[in-house]
């Protein structure tokens, strides 16, 4: 199924966080590049987590997620971490494991689009 740009916009608006920090090309790069490093960390920990049945720390890292995707105008991949930060704190492991696909599926499509950031052609 082919993505609208609307859709594309949702998982990486490139636009919106061009302007969140000042227009800096190059600043946001080094946005991206700290936020890319931090994806498999986050997941592990996220996985880890599940496994030993600590939502707790599931919530907390959602929640370090949930900023990650913010700081580079992710909306997909933020709602996701809202979401499974939401279930983890209710406590439902089954909610908290559907989630968490979820936050994975759209954390691998972001980290696609991040990775193209450093091509010029990729701006507006």
């Amino acid at each position: 199924m082919m993505e609208t740009m609307e859709q594309l916009t949702e998982v990486f608006d490139v636009g919106l966080a061009l302007n969140s920090v000042g227009g800096e090309r190059e600043f946001l790069t080094e946005v991206v590049g700290l936020i890319q490093a931090a994806w498999p960390t986050l997941m592990a920990e996220i996985r880890t987590g599940m496994a030993r049945g600590d939502l707790c720390t599931v919530e907390k890292t959602a929640r370090l997620a949930k900023s990650a995707a913010r700081n580079v105008s992710a909306k997909r991949a933020y709602e996701s971490a809202l979401q499974l930060e939401a279930v983890a704190r209710k406590g439902d492991l089954q909610a908290v494991q559907s989630a968490s696909m979820d936050l994975e599926r759209e954390v691998e499509l972001l980290r696609f689009f991040l990775s193209a950031l450093g091509n010029d052609e990729c701006f507006p």
